[in-house]
C-alpha cells in the first residue's frame, strides 16, 4: 500500500511545501513503534488481522498524508487550527466537515464497529493512528492567522520552508544530527504509571496540550525577521517538546487500540 516511491516524494513534500502534515514520516514511524511496544497480547493479534501480509503499525503511519490527493474529504481532518490567544473552546474552530478533535473519536467508533468490513475497519485504523498523532504536533492546533504557521516563512539548517513544516520534519531531521539518542528515549518502555497517567482523557483534552506548546514555544521562540532564521538555541528550546509530544502520542495510541482491539 506505501510504496517506496510515495514516501521519498511525501517526505520532501512534508519539509518544504505542503500545508498540515503532521510530524512527518520520522515522526509518524516512531510513534508507531512506541506504541507497538505497548500494545496488549489481545490487541495486536486484532491489529494483525487488519493488517495485509508485510504491513506493521510503524509502516501504515503516513498512509493518510499520502492518500490526500484522492481523498479531499479527509483535508480538514488532519489539523485545527486554534487562536493561541484562546483557550476556551475548540468546537468553534472545527468547521462541519470535521477537524483533528471530531474525527478521532468518530474512526474510534468506526474501528469498534464489526458490523463493517475489514476494508472500512482497516481503513478507519490507518486514519485513526496518523491522526492521532497529528493530533499532538502543536502547529497542527496553535494559530496565529497564518495557517499554523504554514504563512510564517523560515529558514532552518540551510534549508527554507515555513515554521509548520519545520515543525513538521525540520527540527527531527535536525536532532537526528545533534542527538540521535534522542530517538532512543522517545521509543523506551514505559512504567504502568506513566501509561496510565499518559492515557488519560481524549482528544479533546490532548488538543490542548498541543495548543499550549504552540502558544509558549514555538511562537514566542520565533524572530521577528521574515523569512525567520531559526538557529539552535530555538531548536534546543523546542526539543523537550517535541520528545514529549511525540512520546505522548505513541502511548496514547496504545492505550486507546488496547481499548478498542483488546476487547
Amino acid at each position: 500500500m506505501i510504496t517506496k516511491l510515495a514516501a521519498l516524494a511525501a517526505a520532501g513534500a512534508l519539509l518544504f511545501s505542503s500545508p498540515a502534515f503532521g510530524w512527518g514520516r520520522e515522526g509518524h514511524q516512531i510513534i508507531g513503534r512506541l506504541a507497538t511496544l505497548h500494545l496488549s497480547p489481545k490487541a495486536k493479534t486484532q491489529l494483525t488481522a487488519l493488517l495485509n501480509p508485510g504491513e506493521t503499525l510503524e509502516s501504515i503511519t503516513t498512509w493518510a498524508d499520502e492518500v490526500r490527493g484522492n481523498r479531499p474529504e479527509s483535508a480538514t481532518w488532519h489539523y485545527i487550527n486554534i487562536p493561541i490567544t484562546d483557550n476556551s473552546s475548540w468546537r468553534k474552530y472545527c468547521p462541519d466537515t470535521d477537524c483533528v478533535v471530531s474525527i478521532i473519536p468518530k474512526m474510534e467508533r468506526r474501528l469498534s464497529d464489526k458490523s463493517l468490513t475489514r476494508d472500512q475497519r482497516r481503513e478507519a485504523l490507518f486514519f485513526l493512528v496518523h491522526f492521532i498523532a497529528d493530533l499532538h504536533q502543536p502547529m497542527h492546533t496553535g494559530d496565529m492567522g497564518d495557517r499554523g504557521g504554514n504563512d510564517v516563512p523560515t529558514v532552518y539548517n540551510n534549508y527554507a520552508g515555513n515554521l509548520h513544516g519545520t515543525w513538521d520534519t525540520g527540527l527531527i531531521l535536525g536532532y537526528k544530527q545533534t542527538d540521535a539518542a534522542m530517538f532512543d528515549r522517545i521509543a523506551r518502555p514505559a512504567g504502568f504509571r506513566e501509561r496510565r497517567r499518559t492515557a488519560k482523557g481524549g482528544s479533546e483534552q490532548w488538543v490542548w496540550q498541543a495548543h499550549a506548546i504552540s502558544r509558549d514555544v514555538a511562537y514566542p521562540n520565533l524572530p521577528k525577521s521574515r523569512p525567520a532564521q531559526l538557529d539552535q538555541a530555538y531548536a534546543r528550546a523546542a526539543q523537550p517538546s517535541v520528545e514529549l509530544q511525540l512520546r505522548r502520542a505513541g502511548l496514547r495510541t496504545a492505550a486507546v487500540l488496547n481499548r478498542i482491539l483488546g476487547k
